[in-house]
Formats: structure tokens, sequence, C-alpha cells
């Protein structure tokens, strides 16, 4: 092979790798872009994933503090419970009062106020002149009658007194600790019922950003298998870029050898070149079917 012929392939190869080191310049750029755009979605998909945690974690504070509450609320229903109890002898003692009250009610037929006016009425009655013997003796009659029933009465009225006396001195102690467990029951049950609405809208709301966490997540696999498929290209093209670069030093070696050389070295490469296509299965020219004869390296 001629100098010039040498030099040829040369600057064909100088142009190759001019062509390779653009496309590889090109595909680096591609790689840092694609590579700065998913660092910013790897950011976008951590900062949501950092939400969802947080929105598991405050629900389970909440149920927490829900349960807390609840155990509240049961002893306060117990301490209920007791106080009931230590209220049921006032309760039964109230109810035989109120028996006996209405008893002595029922035998007085009347208020104490009526029976008075009949009381006073009858004695004034008695003191006329015109009354005849039988008409005295049924006033007198209904007299006593009429204070025995203002002695009933008044029993009635102490009995009363001591009722209210019982709900007044010794069960209000009790209706006011009863009320406060029932404000606070009440409102431990509404804080709860708060508290788990809150957690299920948290729980809404973590589904929803975990949903575009993964959408992001994917994104970030789909890219990044971008980015390693341009890296596959570009060390495709180095590689070829190497491989040419070493043609490029075995053409330069070819400048210093003898024309009895240079022969032997276009014999090689044309026998190396004719096995590869043989190999491949391409077709052969009439030359390299000869070469690869003469070589006995057809099998």
């Amino acid at each position: 092979m001629q100098n010039f012929e040498i030099a040829s392939k040369i600057r064909e190869l100088r142009d190759r790798i001019s062509e390779l080191r653009e496309e590889e310049e090109i595909l680096a750029l591609k790689i840092e872009n694609k590579f700065n755009e998913m660092e910013a979605v790897k950011k976008r998909r951590d900062e949501l994933n950092d939400k969802v945690r947080e929105l598991s974690r405050k629900p389970k504070d909440i149920l927490q503090k829900r349960k807390e509450m609840w155990e509240n609320i049961e002893n306060m229903t117990s301490e209920k419970k007791n106080l009931f109890r230590e209220m049921q002898p006032y309760l039964r003692r109230i109810g035989e009062l109120r028996k006996l009250r209405d008893s002595y009610n029922e035998a007085s037929r009347g208020t104490l106020e009526r029976l008075k006016e009949n009381l006073k009425e009858t004695e004034k009655n008695l003191l006329k002149d015109d009354l005849s013997l039988k008409n005295e003796l049924y006033l007198y009659n209904y007299l006593f009658e009429l204070r025995d029933r203002l002695l009933v009465k008044a029993r009635a009225d102490a009995v009363h007194r001591e009722i209210v006396r019982i709900k007044e001195e010794e069960l209000s102690r009790f209706n006011k600790i009863l009320s406060e467990f029932d404000t606070g029951i009440d409102d431990l049950k509404s804080n709860s019922h708060e508290g788990l609405m809150t957690a299920k809208e948290m729980w809404a709301r973590r589904d929803e950003i975990r949903e575009k966490a993964q959408k992001e997540h994917q994104a970030f696999i789909d890219g990044m298998k971008i980015v390693s498929d341009l890296k596959k290209k570009r060390w495709k093209i180095k590689r070829e870029m190497t491989a040419l670069y070493r043609q490029i030093d075995e053409w330069k070696k070819e400048f210093k050898k003898s024309p009895k050389e240079r022969m032997s070295s276009d014999r090689d490469r044309k026998l190396k070149e004719a096995l590869i296509k043989y190999k491949k299965g391409d077709k052969l020219s009439l030359e390299e079917l000869s070469i690869l004869v003469e070589s006995g390296k057809m099998q």
C-alpha cells in the first residue's frame, strides 16, 4: 500500500473520530441534562415521601391520644357508677320519705292554707248564737277533723323538708361531681370524634400524596434508565473511538515499514477482514475467497 493510500485511510479514520466525538459530546450533554432533571424528580419524590411519613406518624399520635381519651372516659364512667352506689342509700331514703309524705298528703286532703281557712271559718261559725244542737255537733266534729288533718299536713311538710334537705345537703355534692363527669365525658367524646375525623383526613391526604410520590418514583426510574442507555451509547462510541485511534497508530506504523513488510501486513489485514466476513456469513469477494483458501483457514 502506497503512502498516499495510508494517509487517506488515516484521514478517513480521523473524520470518523470527529463525527463520533461530536456524537459523544451531544450524548454527554443529554446525559447531564437528563441527570439534572432526574435529580429534581428525586428531590420532589423525597419531599413527598417525607410528607407521607409525617402524615402516617401524626394519625398514630392522634389515635394514641384518642385511646387515652377513651381510657379516661372508662375511668370516669366507672367513677360515676361508684358515685351512684354511694348515692343509693340517700335515694332509697328519699323514696321512703316520698311514700310517707304522699300518704300524709292523701290523709290531709288539702293544702295547708286551705285547711287553715276551713279551720278559721269553722271556729267562726261555732261562735254564732243561732246554731242548732245538730249543727253545733257537726261543726265540732269537723273542727276536730280539721285539726287532725292539719297535724297530718304538718307531718307531710316536715317530711318534704327532710327530702329537700337530703337533696340540697347530701345529694347536691354528688350531683355536682356527676355533672362535672358528664361534661368531661362529653368533651372527651367530642375531642375523640374530632381526632378521628382529622386522622381520616390525614390518611386520605397521605394516600393522595403517596400516589404522587409513586408516580415521581416511576418517573425517576424511567429517567435513570434513559441515562443508563445514553451512557451505554456514549461508552460504545468511546470504545469505537479508542479502536479507531489504535487503527491510526497501526497505519502510522505502516509508514516506517519496507514494501515487503507492507505487502505482508496488507495480506494479514485482508485475511483478518475476510475471516470476520466469513464467520458472519457475509458475501466474500474473489480476492477475499482466494486469501482464505490460500491461508487454509476455511472449514
